[in-house]
């Protein structure tokens, strides 16, 4: 959830148009006046039309203060005046999204985005800026520091998977000593998708997983479209998406498999007792969308949301451990599955498009 609270009635203003950018990207978000203002201790950030003054003292130093605690951790703020001149993102602007907000309410209400931090302002690529932009392991406190000074002194090295090589990644030139490790699988099947910074420092990349739902006899180029839009929602070049999966049910459908490959990303299939599980189990908030007209005809709830948090649970269940004899072993499975789906982010929630829907999962 993100917050917009006001003061003034032009604020108000502001604050609508801003809401509306917000809720076009699918980003769960509530107005708020001031006075009626309650933080819930779970949001993801927070947008205050108002002087950075009050922003400050009121908030950041008061209502807030118990709820800031770790820049890795935090949620974003970003002050707006109330004639919507300009954006000033406060705290948490790269591991907490504050700036690539900023900079999408900037660019699509035309406000002006004012920089603060050395690498920013310095047209450099931090090491938490390459976390957040590619979905990488979030870097400690002290690797930010180390690595985010040294990029403003000199170039430090970076090895990247040369898998992910490409006109966009070739950037990173300006900021690093960039070269390339082989990605194959390791002897464990894992692929080494890992950045490496001055031959110490390892972000592991995080699972990017897209569940597919659609109509029967969808065309391909509807379910094309409906993965490229969710790209765009999310900032998400393609070539970072890790795979595809779908319900049994649809296993055969032309247009998914005929997406799947054009992508080059494989499509994982899951049944339908694998989607009920998720969400008897493991959707107790009631996070996840249910429709009864789904249910009444396949038997689950939905397709999308469920299919991205299981492929994202395949891409992590490695880490078990399942040392231990064969009677309780599916037992281990599902409780350590438990404990893991705390860590899941439903990065896009579900995307209706066209007869076909979409959702992107992750790792937190």
């Amino acid at each position: 959830m993100i917050k917009i609270l006001y003061i003034t009635k032009n604020g108000k203003v502001i604050g609508e148009k801003i809401k509306k950018v917000l809720e076009f990207y699918k980003y769960d978000c509530l107005l708020e006046y001031s006075k009626e203002f309650k933080p819930q201790g779970d949001e993801k950030g927070f947008i205050f039309i108002m002087a950075t003054g009050i922003t400050l003292r009121k908030y950041i130093l008061g209502e807030l203060k118990e709820y800031i605690k770790d820049k890795t951790k935090d949620p974003f703020v970003i002050a707006v005046d109330e004639m919507g001149n300009n954006i000033i993102p406060l705290l948490s602007s790269h591991l907490g999204h504050g700036m690539y907000f900023s900079k999408l309410l900037g660019d699509e209400l035309q406000i002006n985005v004012s920089k603060t931090t050395a690498s920013d302002v310095n047209n450099k690529i931090g090491i938490d800026v390459l976390s957040e932009k590619y979905f990488l392991e979030t870097p400690s406190k002290k690797d930010i520091l180390q690595i985010n000074k040294a990029v403003l002194e000199y170039k430090p090295k970076l090895s990247i998977p040369i898998s992910w090589k490409n006109s966009e990644t070739e950037k990173l030139n300006e900021s690093y000593e960039l070269t390339y490790h082989d990605s194959k699988d390791d002897k464990l099947g894992n692929k080494n998708d890992s950045w490496i910074f001055e031959d110490t420092i390892v972000l592991k990349a995080k699972p990017i997983c897209f569940g597919i739902g659609a109509r029967k006899d969808i065309p391909s180029h509807k379910v094309y479209w409906t993965i490229k839009k969710a790209c765009y929602l999310r900032n998400i070049p393609a070539w970072r998406i890790n795979s595809f999966s779908t319900v049994e049910v649809k296993k055969n459908e032309k247009g998914i498999i005929d997406t799947a490959s054009k992508f080059k990303k494989p499509l994982n299939i899951y049944s339908i007792e694998e989607l009920n599980n998720i969400y008897d189990n493991f959707d107790k908030k009631g996070t996840l969308e249910r429709s009864e007209f789904v249910h009444k005809n396949i038997g689950t709830y939905g397709v999308s949301e469920p299919c991205a948090i299981l492929d994202v649970l395949e891409h992590i269940d490695y880490e078990i451990d399942y040392e231990i004899d064969n009677k309780n072993k599916n037992n281990l499975l599902v409780e350590n599955k438990k404990d893991v789906l705390e860590s899941i982010d439903l990065i896009l929630p579900k995307l209706k498009n066209d007869g076909v829907t979409v959702s992107i999962c992750s790792t937190i």
